[in-house]
């Protein structure tokens, strides 16, 4: 069974002819300038970007992986004008699907009738689970050999001698606990599906710098009641560009 393919050096992976992204957050500008910081819309920036991985990659559908809208409750003004037309830009092109994120709620209202809304618990496609990691994923996920999950924003966070420091997103992959999954599914396969943490797609969503000393050891770190599941000891971290970091428990504090 063939495993996602990730997009080197994007936050961005290929399930089958899918093209997958997760964690848009379009809007997300308002709650920067509630705090007094101006951005502008990054709606435009992001659909561009978007274009040149359909260029690059050549999907047969785009399917967004959850939080393509950031306000939660309802939607912004902003949100309510720029969103339609960037769902329509990529429908007009291929097929479009969303697996909704916990951002998402009312998204069905602004999207053209040839996005297809799919189920908060997720899809299958081509052997690849989807969910955004806010909900329980269906049971079918267990017959995958992979789960794709967003949700998380995981970023590393490094330090110079000078202390400076600085975070980049990563890719986790990782192991689910048995024992956590059999008290919710009861029947669980004895080959359990990998998981996979994508990055967020809008580069100014901001992140978990998940090997921080400042975040406990604890499952707190995992956001989303599948991600806390996980079992901590197999989760490793990857580049963008596909550099192999190392297990997360080795990164507390990375140094340069």
């Amino acid at each position: 069974m063939e495993g996602p393919r990730f997009v080197t050096g994007k936050p961005a992976l290929m399930a089958g002819d899918s093209l997958v992204i997760a964690d848009l957050h379009l809007g997300i500008e308002r709650e920067f300038r509630k705090s007094g910081i101006r951005f502008p819309s990054q709606t435009g920036r992001i659909r561009d970007r978007i274009d040149r991985l359909i260029e690059e990659t050549r999907p047969e559908r785009l399917i967004f992986l959850g939080d393509v809208k950031h306000k939660v409750p309802g939607i912004s003004l902003q949100e309510a004008r720029e969103i339609p037309g960037f769902l329509k830009h990529f429908s007009d092109r291929l097929e479009v699907g969303i697996v909704p994120g916990n951002h998402d709620a009312g998204i069905e209202k602004y999207a053209p009738r040839a996005v297809k809304i799919h189920p908060a618990t997720g899809i299958g496609v081509d052997g690849i689970f989807l969910n955004h990691g806010h909900a329980w994923p269906d049971p079918g996920f267990l017959r995958c050999g992979t789960i794709v999950l967003g949700h998380q924003h995981p970023m590393v966070e490094f330090k110079d001698k000078l202390m400076y420091r600085f975070v980049e997103p990563v890719w986790i992959r990782c192991r689910l606990s048995r024992a956590k999954l059999e008290e919710r599914y009861k029947a669980v396969p004895r080959a359990m599906p990998e998981a996979v943490i994508m990055p967020a797609f809008n580069e100014i969503a901001g992140g978990i710098a998940m090997n921080s000393s400042q975040r406990s050891d604890s499952l707190d770190d995992y956001i989303g009641p599948l991600l806390r599941s996980v079992d901590k000891k197999t989760a490793s971290a990857h580049m963008l560009d596909g550099t192999f970091l190392g297990k997360l428990m080795d990164l507390r504090d990375a140094k340069l």
